[in-house]
């Protein structure tokens, strides 16, 4: 496993996830049990822009030479990852989702996960 490896599955997961969350906010909330509401419409299209956002750091970080850049970018996206598992647990836990929302708490942590080994692993195997 490499950051520029987690970079592209990480790229695909929040380009599909981001688009959805702008594009058709309504279904998304649907398919996790959710109210739809003008509030969670407004919410889950910011996420999407973050998500969109966030998906330019993992395609520029899968293709820069610097190991500095990529480790910054990665030390960022843990941070999302770890607040994303957290918020989505306890969301989870809370009874306000569906079953499908255990995808993402799974998600989020094996992104989390896989970030932060390999910010802790020798430089060499970043590449």
């Amino acid at each position: 496993m490499t950051l520029r490896r987690v970079f592209a599955l990480n790229f695909v997961l929040a380009v599909c996830f981001g688009a959805t969350c702008v594009l058709a906010p309504r279904a998304l909330c649907a398919l996790y049990g959710l109210t739809a509401d003008t509030g969670a419409v407004w919410t889950s299209r910011l996420l999407g822009g973050s998500l969109l956002g966030f998906a330019s750091l993992m395609w520029f970080g899968a293709r820069t030479p610097s190991v500095e850049v990529q480790r910054a970018i990665a030390a960022a996206l843990l941070i999302q990852d770890l607040v994303g598992a957290a918020a989505s647990l306890a969301v989870q836990v809370g009874g306000a989702m569906n079953a499908i929302g255990w995808s993402n708490v799974l998600i989020y942590a094996l992104l989390g996960a896989s970030y932060a080994y390999l910010l802790v692993v020798p430089t060499r195997r970043t590449n």
